[in-house]
């Protein structure tokens, strides 16, 4: 099976890597290939069996909307949302029984506070997939709703130093290995939608 996946050079992404490369050919599209930030700038990637839409970030974010900059959230959204639906789009133009598996967030479910354009963007993303659905019925989508994992998120959403870093990581959380191995699994079952959280 020939799969490309987003964000696999670090994270989730990479774990998913070392999983699935044994047993499948692996197209993975990291950010010194194809920059998610500028969905204009993306090109075919050939034909497909599945795409895995694991990249995501929130960058500049954990600040109230009022105080995010826009090109902070325009970035996040290009990213998490614009960017996969162009993935995808260019992936059933290929291949019309494609399989697209969208890696969500439990934000999708609960909203925090300063997490706006991260969590508007996760929940378009699930939106968009229940969409794709009717409009491609031949398409198989699947959704990964994820929970709070240790990954470099929290230090990539400060990266431009626009406040003091928080502890993300002292509530209970996964670990990038466990959550790889679960997707690697869930997606190639029968279920549509898993969630994976603490």
């Amino acid at each position: 099976m020939i799969i490309a996946i987003t964000g696999c050079s670090s994270g989730v992404g990479k774990e998913l890597v070392k999983i699935l490369k044994h047993e499948h050919q692996l197209i993975q599209l990291t950010r010194d290939i194809i920059d998610l930030d500028f969905p204009e700038r993306i090109r075919s990637f050939g034909k497909v069996d599945m795409l895995i839409n694991c990249a995501g970030h929130d960058v500049g974010g954990k600040v109230p909307f009022s105080e995010m900059h826009w090109s902070y959230w325009s970035r996040v959204l290009n990213t998490n949302l614009i960017s996969a639906m162009r993935l995808s789009q260019l992936a059933i133009q290929e291949n019309e029984n494609v399989t697209v598996v969208n890696i969500t967030s439990t934000n999708v479910e609960k909203f925090y506070p300063g997490d706006l354009a991260y969590s508007l963007s996760k929940k378009a993303l699930q939106i968009f997939g229940d969409m794709l659905r009717y409009e491609h019925p031949s398409v198989t989508v699947k959704e990964v709703i994820l929970g709070l994992t240790k990954t470099n998120f929290n230090a990539n959403r400060h990266k431009e130093k626009h406040k003091p870093m928080d502890d993300l990581y002292a509530m209970d959380h996964l670990v990038p290995e466990e959550v790889a191995s679960m997707i690697a699994e869930f997606i190639f079952s029968e279920n549509k939608r898993i969630r994976i959280a603490p």
